[in-house]
């Protein structure tokens, strides 16, 4: 089996070159893997602050990567202090590692003093004949804390160009204030893991899978300052087209780009007003940006699968 090795918090354009090296050598379309850690390192280690995306939001975009699999190591206290040597003898008696395709910056291991020539040359000195260390894009450009720091600020159409695909959020509905309903934009106030990190507050475009269907949504990310009653920063969407009981369904919120900032207004009828011109805005950039990620079909697919 051909394998890559990374944290991957998510896959961006530059870890789909490892993906399509994997596939692109294997003897069959399937016998190719990912390996992967959770927790992530980068939590553990304290070198990033929080996820792109959390464990089964990876797993669903590995499936809409078709993916064949991911096997995912345990990153305890003894995996973080390996030594190359006993990661490489741990690796290869877990799989029958016929090939090996990493990053050129790839490490790994006690003070990531393992590196990806080094962990090459332990393959190969136990009869690994197929090794691709690959150059990938400039990594200020294309990699995960670049994506991190434009979804941060906001820039979600710039983290979008880095990652392939929109960013999401694919979790659980849960009750909110229902405040949505008494002025006819009800809202799905979408559950989300603490440690993921969200775009900053503000009102954003999005496409919003629910059963496997692609509506256009306006999200809300903040804590309502209208109303100034909720300590709590929330991601709600407004579905357009869609009057369900959703309560407990898992949906995908996948960002296009944002509309506006959060501002606080005099009273409940010029939020409406406010929120109608934002609903035709949104709409505009769905029906403009969402079909150029030919991905929509794949995660509708893979959601299937999760729910």
């Amino acid at each position: 089996m051909i394998i890559t090795i990374g944290a991957f918090d998510g896959f961006h354009l530059g870890h789909k070159i490892l993906l399509d090296t994997c596939k692109n050598n294997a003897v069959n379309k399937n016998d190719w893997a990912v390996i992967s850690f959770w927790p992530n390192p980068g939590i553990v280690t304290g070198k990033i602050s929080g996820l792109l995306f959390d464990l089964e939001e990876r797993n669903l975009i590995a499936q809409a990567l078709n993916v064949p699999e991911i096997i995912t190591l345990n990153f305890d206290d003894a995996l973080k202090n390996s030594s190359p040597e006993n990661f490489w003898n741990m690796l290869k008696n877990k799989i029958h590692v016929t090939g090996l395709v990493l990053g050129k910056d790839f490490k790994f291991g006690f003070q990531r003093s393992g590196s990806a020539e080094k962990l090459a040359m332990l393959a190969k000195n136990d009869g690994v004949e197929k090794i691709l260390i690959l150059e990938l894009f400039d990594k200020q450009n294309y990699s995960s804390s670049a994506a991190r720091k434009f979804i941060i600020n906001g820039k979600i159409k710039d983290a979008n160009k880095i990652l392939g695909y929109p960013f999401f959020i694919y979790n659980h509905v849960i009750k909110g204030n229902q405040r949505g309903r008494t002025m006819n934009y009800p809202t799905a106030n979408l559950n989300f893991s603490r440690e993921k990190i969200i775009p900053s507050d503000g009102v954003y475009s999005a496409a919003v899978l629910v059963k496997g269907e692609w509506y256009c949504g306006a999200v809300s990310i903040g804590k309502n300052p209208t109303f100034g009653d909720i300590n709590n920063t929330r991601v709600e969407a407004h579905i357009l087209d869609f009057n369900e009981d959703i309560y407990g369904e898992k949906i995908g919120v996948f960002f296009l780009d944002k509309v506006r900032d959060l501002i606080k207004f005099d009273d409940k009828n010029s939020l409406a007003q406010q929120i109608s011109h934002d609903l035709n805005t949104c709409t505009e950039i769905y029906k403009n940006e969402f079909n150029r990620f030919a991905l929509s079909f794949e995660f509708g697919r893979a959601a299937g699968k999760f729910r």
